[in-house]
């Protein structure tokens, strides 16, 4: 129970068949709770004059899940269980906040506006012998938000009315073999893509498959465990776009590739866990749907296609502790920080490109009156419970 399920990001990595900490083994239900960001914001220079261009989403989180797991016998593998099903749901409410400011005539632009996050996981690792296992899992992140707009109006007005859709939908097959103290994984991965960005000027929808692989390898020695993790997937998105004034329909090239690596580092103590990980991500995607800035909004009502390629970095520390042999509670804390870059390219007339350079990073507390550089946060409080006899 990490970070992915109820993280703001839709598109980043959700390491579907990857582990942090061992399981319970046994039955054991899990409740969790959640706070996370998502946060772009453009620096003000001389290529976009503006006071400040800023935009976030911020969900809540409610997770309940379900599973039992048995350990791989002896000193075989590094944690992973020999057999495991899982059942888990995130869903929360969130809201929507932007605004853009300029001094030089462009028209302010401010959004408000609130949706929800429907999350869920199913994972089964079933045991082929002592020492292999065969491993299915699926996935799916979903935030759908309405929002109003209000461009160059006066206070507590708006201009029009927006729909965003960000969904993720995930599927794997893979095999893990288990040596003394040491597992090797390698998987198949599927994804379908989804983003939509409408309102009454404009219309934007991108939808796919995308098909890749992942490896992953763990190493325990004594109470330490170490991980390290690959996944890339690509593929083309159907990309259907069409604006003001004739919305004729475009169809732009919607090439898509999503990958990361991952590195990891764990201590068990006889009461409680650690483990942390570090996380360098990246994806190109034809559209974007989450915490869209008001630069944006303005080019994607005039036409423009956007070509989105992020690169961001995650750091995630995880510490459990055992208050009895029933009961464990247990703190997630991600922090993430990055770069994107949005080129837009004109759909309608021979208008040159324009290249925006998108920081991904939070403003706790900073409100809309400045940027600040503080990372993206996730924050996980939880606690898992054993059915039946207590280990």
């Amino acid at each position: 129970m990490g970070s992915d399920l109820v993280s703001a990001c839709i598109f980043c990595a959700g390491f579907l068949l990857g582990v942090d900490l061992p399981p319970r083994p046994g039955l054991s239900p899990e409740i969790g709770l959640s706070y996370s960001t998502l946060d772009r914001q453009i620096p003000s220079t001389s290529e976009t004059p503006h006071d400040f261009d800023v935009s976030d989403v911020t969900p809540k989180f409610v997770l309940i899940g379900f599973g039992n797991a048995h350990e791989a016998s002896g000193d075989l593998g590094a944690g992973t269980p020999a057999f495991e099903w899982r059942v888990r749901v995130a869903f929360g409410p969130s809201h929507d906040d932007q605004i853009r400011k300029s001094t030089i005539g462009e028209p302010q632009i401010q959004t408000d506006g609130t949706g929800r996050y429907e999350n869920f996981a199913l994972l089964g690792r079933f045991p082929l012998g002592s020492r292999d296992s065969i491993e299915i899992g699926l996935d799916r992140r979903n935030q759908h938000a309405t929002d109003v707009i209000n461009i160059g109006g006066s206070a507590h007005t708006f201009s029009e009315q927006r729909s965003l859709t960000a969904e993720r939908g995930d599927g794997a097959v893979g095999w893990r073999h288990r040596f003394r103290n040491a597992e090797l994984a390698a998987s198949v991965l599927y994804a379908k893509l989804t983003g939509v960005n409408a309102t009454a000027n404009a219309y934007y929808s991108s939808s796919g498959h995308a098909w890749g692989g992942a490896v992953e390898g763990r190493w325990r020695s004594g109470g330490w465990t170490f991980l390290a993790h690959y996944e890339r997937l690509s593929g083309s998105l159907d990309v259907l776009e069409e604006s003001f004034p004739d919305f004729r329909v475009r169809h732009p090239n919607g090439d898509s590739t999503l990958d990361a690596a991952r590195a990891g580092v764990g201590y068990a103590w006889p009461r409680s866990d650690l483990f942390v990980t570090a996380t360098y991500d990246r994806e190109r995607l034809p559209f974007v749907s989450l915490a869209v800035l008001g630069t944006e909004i303005a080019a994607l009502d005039g036409g423009f296609h956007p070509d989105s390629h992020n690169k961001e970095f995650f750091g995630d520390l995880t510490f459990r502790y055992a208050f009895s042999p029933a009961i464990r509670a247990r703190i997630g804390l991600r922090l993430a920080t990055g770069q994107e870059t949005v080129r837009l390219t004109d759909g309608v007339d021979d208008r040159p490109p324009v290249t925006l350079e998108v920081d991904r990073r939070g403003r706790w507390g900073g409100g809309f009156s400045e940027t600040l550089g503080f990372p993206e946060l996730t924050l996980f409080l939880g606690m898992d419970f054993a059915v039946g006899a207590a280990r």
